[in-house]
Parts: C-alpha cells; sequence; structure tokens
C-alpha cells in the first residue's frame, strides 16, 4: 500500500495530495457527535466541530519525473463563475495533465463535479488559484496515483491519497487529519443477519476494524489513530446507541454528517459507476432494526433503513500526518 505526501509527484507516480476547500456543515439536528465538540486537541477522542484546527506544513519530495507542459484549452469544457473560471469537463487524450492557470486571461479557480470522471489520467497537476475541487471530480480513474498542488498545505476540504484511496480532509488537529472517502467503496449490510443491532456489534465495524483496516500495509496502519468513538442515542428518536467504542476505522454519526458538510449537495456520494447512492452512517434509526443514512440527494435520513439492507459505505479515519 502506499504512503500519504502532500503536494508531490512520487518516484514511481505513487501517492501524493491535493489541496482545495469545500464547505463543512449540514441539514439535520443531533448530539451524536464523536468526543463532543470541547474535546478539540484532546486525547484519542474523536473531535467534533467544524473548525479546521489548523493546517499542517508538509515538506515537498522532488520528483523525479519530466516536467508537463500546460495543457492547451482546448482540452477542457469550463464556465465563468463568480471571481475564476470552473473547469467543467476534460476533453483531452492526455494522461499526464496539467490545468492552466488562466483560460482567456482569467484565473482558474474551480474545478467541478465529475469533471475528470473515466478519463483514464495518471497524473495531474492543479495550479494554485484552485479553491474549490468538486464531488468525486477525480473518480472512477484506478491509474490515477498523483494529484499535485501548487501549495505545500494539507487544510479542511483538502483532497489526498492514503493506501490506495482517495479520501476528503474533514478536520484537522493536533497533527491528524479527520477523513473519509471521496467516494463509496463498497456495498455491504450494516449488520448482515438484520434485527436489533447497535454499532458496537454490527457486522459493518467487525469489518471495517478487520478485513478492511488488515487491507493496509503495516507502514499505513502505523498512522491510523486508535479513535474513542462516542455512539450517542438517535437524536430524534431516542434510540439507544449503545456503548461507546475504541475503532481504528468508523462511520459518521449523524451530527457528524451535519457538521463536516456544508449542505446536501456536499454530502452526494457517487458509486463506481459515478450514479448516486445512499450511505450509512452508524447511528441507529427509528428503532434498533434500524441505521440511519445518507440519500442520494445527500440529506441525512435519522429514522434510517432497516440494518440488513445493503448501502455504500464511507470509511473515516484518524490520520496522523
Amino acid at each position: 500500500m502506499k504512503k500519504l505526501i502532500a503536494i508531490i509527484l512520487t518516484l514511481t507516480l505513487a501517492l501524493t495530495l491535493a489541496a482545495c476547500d469545500i464547505g463543512g456543515s449540514g441539514n439535520t439536528g443531533g448530539n451524536s457527535n464523536q468526543g463532543g465538540n470541547n474535546n478539540s486537541g484532546s486525547g484519542n477522542n474523536q473531535g467534533g466541530g467544524n473548525g479546521t484546527g489548523g493546517e499542517a506544513t508538509v515538506a515537498p519530495v522532488l520528483p523525479n519525473l519530466p516536467s508537463i507542459d500546460e495543457n492547451p484549452v482546448s482540452d477542457f469544457e469550463y464556465k465563468a463563475i463568480a471571481g475564476g473560471v470552473e473547469i467543467t469537463k476534460y476533453i483531452g487524450t492526455s494522461i499526464r495533465v496539467r490545468i492552466p492557470e488562466k483560460i482567456e486571461g482569467v484565473t482558474v479557480t474551480s474545478i467541478g463535479d465529475l469533471a475528470f470522471f473515466q478519463t483514464g489520467i495518471m497524473e495531474v497537476i492543479i495550479p494554485n488559484g484552485v479553491s474549490k475541487i468538486g464531488r468525486s471530480a477525480f473518480s472512477g480513474n484506478e491509474a490515477l496515483t498523483s494529484i499535485t498542488m501548487g501549495n505545500d498545505k494539507i487544510s479542511t476540504g483538502s483532497l489526498i491519497h492514503f493506501g490506495g484511496i482517495f479520501w476528503r480532509v474533514l478536520e484537522i488537529q493536533d497533527g491528524r487529519a479527520l477523513i473519509i472517502t471521496e467516494d463509496i467503496i463498497e456495498h455491504k449490510a450494516y449488520h448482515s443477519p438484520g434485527g436489533e443491532i447497535t454499532w458496537e456489534h454490527s457486522t459493518i465495524r467487525q469489518y471495517l476494524n478487520g478485513d478492511f483496516y488488515n487491507s493496509f500495509s503495516t507502514a499505513d496502519q502505523s498512522r491510523i489513530k486508535e479513535t474513542n468513538v462516542i455512539n450517542n442515542d438517535n437524536p430524534n428518536y431516542g434510540t439507544a446507541g449503545g456503548n461507546n467504542t475504541t475503532d481504528n476505522i468508523f462511520l459518521l454519526s449523524i451530527d457528524e454528517a451535519q457538521t463536516y458538510f456544508a449542505d446536501n449537495s456536499a454530502r452526494i456520494a457517487v458509486n463506481t459507476n459515478g450514479e448516486a447512492s445512499w450511505w450509512w452512517l452508524r447511528s441507529p434509526g427509528g428503532n434498533s432494526y434500524f441505521a440511519a443514512y445518507v440519500g442520494t440527494d445527500g440529506g441525512i435520513v435519522g429514522n434510517g433503513s432497516l440494518v440488513g439492507y445493503g448501502s455504500g459505505v464511507r470509511p473515516a479515519l484518524w490520520l496522523n500526518l
């Protein structure tokens, strides 16, 4: 497996990361915060709140590859937006892409949703002016292992590459980052036998902290921070959340899905076909046979779905930077 680095190309087109801004808050009430909003910077508790917690500077590694010239403007579809230009679609054929800093004399500031989806690219360099990368902008490119930004900071909203998967940074505090997979990585039942269940005893928790965790290299596992996960009751229905747990990898709660995403649109996640799909939260639903989830429109469904149904999985974890 691969190792996270900021702003870089590695010697063999291994991993790098990109930094860009996305929003964070949400649309439903709730109290199931892992660690609560007052735990910023404390121990191993899952921190809450929507502040950035600061930024982490990572020393760059010099690439051992020929530089890439800017692609011609004809390789992109784009549109004017407030304050700049947004790339809406890549239509070129190069597998190594350098996005131009300006188009028609106007700074490129945004990359739109699905702009590079399934385009076969292996490497992309993003100019300094880009402050927003849209939902699943680079998804569906199995050979893509290198996204380089024109700055050297990981911040809230950054898109990073870790363990062969692209992740969004939701929060940074005390030299660690809370990250969630950019896309739905697979579909699984919350609890495959069905029936009454809490997060503590669910098969999805067993899978994430077993087979999924073990799919990371030893080096990558050493960077995943063990987390005290707070499992509050459902904020609207009062369904018991069960005991708190200690996890390496977990699902977001209702409150966290509200806190860390700006709106419904920001919570929409796609599957490997680029189609929006609903994804599990760890919070209980309207009763103990149900678990909460995020719908295809990005809305938080607090009453939930039967735990035996298959739904999208977006793992989250705290990563040591």
